[in-house]
């Protein structure tokens, strides 16, 4: 197979909003190219997306934007329009009106739930926060997750589908953030290791492809430095 019958996915070397659909192709055994822009060693962000810039409006994207996925002549920026693609081509989708309602509903709530976590994580006064965010903040989110999921084997159903996807890689965020408090929510650790457990998600984590770490560039002051 030739390499423009591969599609390409292109972001910085840090799991970030590209992980999800790394997550989502890696269990789809989608083979496929991958393009990292950012450079080693790099302190700042406008060193770090140097070469991203060089080429941001060069390419024909409708709106330019990390991360992008070439497919032939399908051309996608954006996380979530990408996750919706693939999730139509693969079947991770729901397939009922009540999982599709839930779907929607988790979907935009991950949404808010990493909004509060990015503020918690990019701020100058960075240790205040985290305290406030792990006494406060992270206790509500978890515990409304939880109650969503219930007994449920994925968030929509017996089904996996794209929003679990989203919903793993930020509850491995808060995770690593704060172990302690994500361990206290039984079904959520059940989701988060029902996931790891699946065979082709199993042997990405386990292959030199993964990216563990760092979740974010330069300017966080947690997430990319360990």
């Amino acid at each position: 197979m030739s390499n423009t019958s591969v599609p390409t996915l292109a972001y910085f070397k840090t799991r970030g909003r590209a992980q999800p659909i790394r997550l989502m192709l890696a269990y789809a055994g989608v083979k496929y190219n991958e393009k990292y822009y950012d450079r080693p060693g790099a302190e700042d962000m406008e060193a770090f997306k140097v070469d991203w810039l060089k080429e941001k409006f060069t390419m024909g994207f409708d709106f330019p934007n990390l991360p992008y996925y070439i497919d032939g002549s399908k051309k996608l920026t954006h996380t979530k329009a990408i996750m919706r693609h693939l999730a139509r081509k693969h079947g991770l989708v729901a397939t009922d009106e009540t999982g599709l309602e839930r779907q929607d509903i988790l979907e935009e709530q991950m949404m808010d739930i990493q909004m509060e976590f990015f503020m918690s994580v990019f701020t100058p006064s960075f240790e205040t926060a985290k305290i406030k965010y792990i006494a406060e903040t992270l206790p509500k989110q978890l515990d409304a997750l939880s109650q969503f999921l219930g007994t449920r084997q994925w968030f929509t159903g017996n089904s996996i589908t794209y929003v679990d996807f989203q919903a793993y890689e930020l509850l491995d965020w808060m995770r690593l953030f704060s172990p302690e408090t994500v361990n206290k929510y039984h079904n959520l650790v059940q989701l988060l290791t029902r996931f790891e457990s699946l065979p082709t998600i199993k042997a990405y984590m386990k292959s030199p492809e993964f990216i563990s770490w760092p979740l974010f560039g330069p300017t966080a002051p947690w997430g990319f430095k360990k």
